[in-house]
């Protein structure tokens, strides 16, 4: 999972490196964000699909493998344009990493035992965003950020390598397609997570993509603190993912604390305006913050689909719900970064933010409400 996210995190990281290198402006360096989470997003409800018939197993391999490949691709590209093709690979892994990893723990493990496993894996993600920022800005400002990008294809190679003393072989019989009342169910179960997933999908985006340079330039940090501030974020989200997972699972809940991590990601893109009048501090207060909520809800949402869809339909549920995802990241970074560009400052940015999380959180308490009452619906018709 950390592997097939880092370029969510690259260009965030390297920002100050990569606007030098292609001399390009802030809207046109989101869109190599843009370009990875539409490939990610047009790409998920095929990989759904494609996990469910030839197994999780050789899905993982593939996946990594085009990790490395668009890893290396980027890091030699001669032009903008080349990175660009090159983020597009990473879509495709962006595409894969969710469904073949929640088909294998629907697959491997038992109810009852997933919650922490699904808090594990999806912590994965923000060990990325916790790798990258520590390393990619030090060793760009010694080595060069082409080097630094190609030193973390190590971690997609260990994985693999993992793969066959870990991941036990998938079936020899492709799995036969849901029946078409089956999918109805399915359709009307993940469409809520799939609207909440697009809302955080756009916030997260831009945490991702524009914290490091709001640090420099909003707040007045340095390189390396700014990535030092971008790895805080990842580091309280490894944490988060496996206790909200573990969490999540006891209570049998999964809406609520949906809401709270809407909620709480719309005050820490506050805090981030507020930030650049009051200090250094309360950036760091937002990132502690983020941690904790914006970059954890994959943990509850990934759950939610592994315990209320049966394990032959895991890879097509996953795959709806991070098409919703990816789709608010393709909307955020180039508009966010264009907002900036026209404006000179990341107020307006922030801001708008904090709408999508607010109504990331409307979303899960409607959710919520829509759940009693067809509680209270089945409890009536089974006393009448």
């Amino acid at each position: 999972m950390a592997a097939s996210t880092f370029v969510q995190f690259f260009f965030g990281n390297l920002a100050p490196f990569l606007l030098d290198e292609f001399a390009v402006s802030r809207s046109r360096l989101g869109l190599l964000t843009t370009v990875a989470f539409v490939v990610g997003g047009l790409g998920s409800l095929p990989a759904g699909h494609l996990v469910d018939r030839v197994g999780g197993r050789k899905m993982f391999v593939g996946m990594l493998g085009l990790v490395i490949v668009s890893t290396l691709g980027m890091a030699l590209a001669p032009s903008f344009g080349a990175m660009l093709f090159g983020a597009a690979l990473a879509g495709g892994a962006l595409a894969a990493c969710n469904p073949t990893t929640n088909k294998l723990i629907a697959a491997h493990t038992a109810p009852g035992e997933r919650g922490w496993i699904v808090g594990i894996k999806q912590a994965g993600v923000q060990f990325g965003a916790f790798f990258t920022g520590a390393l990619l800005p030090a060793t760009a400002v010694a080595l060069g950020w082409r080097l630094a990008m190609a030193v973390t294809i190590g971690v997609p190679a260990a994985a693999i390598a993992s793969v066959f003393l870990l991941i036990p072989r998938d079936s020899g019989t492709l799995e036969d397609p849901r029946s078409g009342t089956e999918r109805m169910t399915l359709t009307s179960t993940v469409w809520w997570m799939t609207a909440y997933a697009a809302l955080m999908g756009a916030g997260v985006a831009a945490i991702g993509a524009w914290i490091p340079l709001y640090a420099q330039e909003g707040v007045g940090l340095s390189v390396n603190t700014a990535g030092a501030i971008a790895a805080t974020i990842g580091l309280v989200g490894i944490a988060s993912r496996v206790a909200w997972g573990w969490g999540t699972e006891r209570i049998g809940q999964f809406s609520m604390p949906l809401a709270v991590m809407g909620l709480g990601s719309a005050v820490a893109s506050l805090l981030l305006i507020a930030a650049s009048g009051t200090g250094p501090w309360l950036l760091w207060v937002a990132a502690v913050l983020f941690g904790a909520t914006a970059v954890t809800w994959n943990a509850v949402g990934m759950l939610a689909i592994v315990s209320e869809v049966e394990s032959d339909a895991a890879g097509i549920a996953s795959g709806l719900v991070l098409s919703g995802f990816y789709a608010g990241f393709v909307v955020s970074p180039i508009l966010f970064g264009y907002s900036v560009d026209r404006t000179g400052a990341y107020t307006w940015g922030w801001g708008g933010i904090s709408v999508v999380f607010s109504a990331a959180t409307v979303v899960a308490l409607t959710w919520d409400a829509s759940r009693r009452k067809d509680s209270r619906a089945q409890v009536a018709r089974a006393h009448s």
